[in-house]
C-alpha cells in the first residue's frame, strides 16, 4: 500500500498555507500532504494533545484580540510589528497540532508572507479600506483572532460527546452515533456556557456549516496503483472545520473517538468491534496494552461479584499458603485444587 500522496507521482497535492490547505476523501479515507488517514484519525489525534498547549493557544489568541481592539487604531512600524509578532507565535503553536501538522506547510515562507506587513510600503495603505493591503490585513486578523478559541471550542465539544454520549452507546453504527449527536445539541448547555466564559468566543461564527470548498478530482488509487478513483478535494480555510469535518465523516462511517478506560486517551472505535480499551501500550505495564489490562480488571471485577469464585479464589490461597509452608505436600496441593475446581 501506498502510504503517502507524495509517492503518488500522478497527483500534485497544492501549496498549504494557514489560510487555505487541502485534504482529498474518498469513502472512509482521508489523503493529506503527508499522509493517509482513516476518517477519524485526525479527530483522534486532536483530542490527545496536551490539554496545556490547547490552553495556551486559547490565551495567545485572547491576547492577540485584545492587543488589536486597544493597540490597532493607529498602524504604524511598532504596532505592526507587534501584530505580526504574535502571528508568528501562534504559527509556531499550531504547526505541531492536527490538522496542520499534517499539511505540506513551509513555517519560512509563512513567516517571510506575515512579515511583510511590516514593512511601511504594506501598512501605509491600510487607511484605504478598498486596498488589496487592507484586505490581506484583515484575513490575518479574522483568522488569528477566532483560531485558537475556534479549535478550544471545537475540542471541548467533540470531548463531551464522546464522554458523556458515545460512550454509552450499547450499537456503535451511523444511526445511533447519529442519535447521540443530536441528544448532545438538544440537552447540552457547553456551546452556551463556553459561549458566556472565553473572551471573544463572541466572533466565532459557530453553525452546523463549514467553512470548505468542495470539488472532484480523479487520481491514482494508494492503495492500488492500478486503479483510478474519483476523490472529494477539500479546501478548507480554518482547522476546526477541518476538525469538524473529519468528525462527521466518522459518524457517517461508524468510527467515532472514545476515550479509553484505562488510560485516558481518545482511539477509534468501529461497529465491527465494541470496546472501551486501546490497544496501546498501558501506561501501567508497557509490555502489556490497555486492552489486556481492561480484559484482567474486567475478569476480577467479574470474580469479585460472583461469591462461588470468591470462595474458590479465597480457598485456593489458603491452601496455596499452606503448601508454600510445607505443611501439605504438592500431590495433596494438586489433589485439593481438582477438588475445588
Amino acid at each position: 500500500m501506498i502510504d503517502t500522496i507524495p509517492n503518488n507521482p500522478d497527483y500534485d497535492m497544492p501549496q498549504d498555507s494557514f489560510f487555505k490547505f487541502c485534504f482529498l476523501s474518498h469513502k472512509d479515507r482521508l489523503y493529506t500532504a503527508k499522509t493517509n488517514l482513516k476518517c477519524g484519525e485526525l479527530t483522534t489525534a486532536f483530542l490527545n494533545i496536551s490539554k496545556d498547549k490547547l490552553s495556551q493557544l486559547l490565551e495567545l489568541t485572547v491576547q492577540f484580540n485584545m492587543f488589536v481592539d486597544n493597540a490597532m487604531a493607529i498602524k504604524n512600524a511598532k504596532t505592526m510589528a507587534e501584530f505580526v509578532n504574535r502571528i508568528i507565535e501562534l504559527e509556531k503553536l499550531l504547526i505541531d497540532i492536527p490538522p496542520y501538522c499534517y499539511t505540506d506547510i513551509k513555517p519560512d515562507i509563512e513567516k517571510q508572507r506575515a512579515d511583510k506587513l511590516k514593512r511601511k510600503s504594506f501598512y501605509g495603505k491600510l487607511y484605504d479600506t478598498q486596498s488589496e493591503e487592507y484586505a490581506e490585513y484583515l484575513k490575518y486578523k479574522r483568522l488569528f483572532s477566532s483560531i485558537g478559541i475556534g479549535l478550544y471550542v471545537i475540542y471541548c465539544c467533540i470531548e463531551e460527546i464522546s464522554d458523556k454520549y458515545f460512550s454509552r452507546l450499547d450499537k456503535r453504527c451511523e444511526s445511533e452515533y447519529t442519535l447521540a449527536w443530536g441528544a448532545f445539541n438538544e440537552y447540552s448547555t457547553l456551546t452556551a456556557e463556553l459561549m458566556n466564559s472565553i473572551p471573544y468566543c463572541n466572533r466565532l461564527d459557530i453553525s452546523e456549516a463549514m467553512d470548505v470548498s468542495i470539488g472532484a478530482s480523479g487520481m491514482r488509487n494508494p492503495e492500488n496503483e492500478n486503479e483510478c478513483i474519483i476523490v472529494d478535494t477539500c479546501e478548507f480555510h480554518n482547522p476546526y472545520d477541518a476538525i469538524r469535518y473529519d468528525f462527521f465523516k466518522a459518524v457517517q462511517h461508524s468510527c467515532a473517538s472514545i476515550r479509553c478506560r484505562n488510560c485516558g486517551r481518545f482511539f477509534n472505535v468501529s461497529e465491527r468491534y465494541i470496546s472501551i480499551y486501546c490497544n496501546e501500550k498501558s501506561p501501567q505495564k508497557p509490555n502489556r496494552t490497555c486492552r489486556q489490562i481492561g480484559a484482567k480488571n474486567k475478569h476480577k471485577e467479574k470474580a469479585e461479584n460472583n461469591p462461588i469464585l470468591h470462595t474458590y479464589n479465597k480457598a485456593r490461597s489458603k491452601y496455596y499458603q499452606h503448601f508454600m509452608r510445607g505443611n501439605i505436600s504438592e500431590d495433596e496441593y494438586t489433589k485439593i485444587k481438582r477438588y475445588l475446581e
